[in-house]
């Protein structure tokens, strides 16, 4: 066997399961956005709410009032970002936590990148204060 072919057997678990945390965002974005109206607040717990807003930033909003440029840039960024992280899931075959470290942050980057090509921004929902 290849060494491309061993390292693309030993990935694909580890790459079926961020598809999984992707499809997994982008599906309770699709039921808050069905549910929810923008900027509408359900009060969960004193420091937890569900709240729908759209970010066209990157983390806390940063950029968020650029002139549409970010997009792109954003982008660019989240889809560096997952062939680094695809990149080290590739060579990290002995340290299990930081796989599942790296596929969780991947997940997250895949349904954030979709949103981003597909929506233009971000949707976000979970408010934590």
């Amino acid at each position: 066997m290849s060494r491309f072919a061993d390292t693309a057997r030993r990935m694909a678990p580890w790459l079926g399961i961020a598809i999984a945390i992707a499809l997994l965002d982008q599906g309770t974005k699709a039921w808050i956005e069905s549910s929810f109206l923008r900027g509408e607040r359900l009060v969960v717990t004193g420091f937890f709410n569900l709240v729908l807003v759209y970010n066209t930033g990157a983390a806390f909003s940063f950029l968020a009032d650029a002139a549409g440029w970010q997009r792109y840039v954003l982008v660019a960024v989240s889809l560096a970002a997952t062939l680094v992280i695809t990149y080290l899931l590739g060579r990290e075959s002995t340290r299990g936590l930081f796989r599942y470290a790296l596929v969780l942050i991947l997940g997250g980057a895949l349904g954030n990148l979709c949103d981003r090509i597909i929506v233009g921004e971000v949707v976000d929902f979970l408010d934590f204060h």
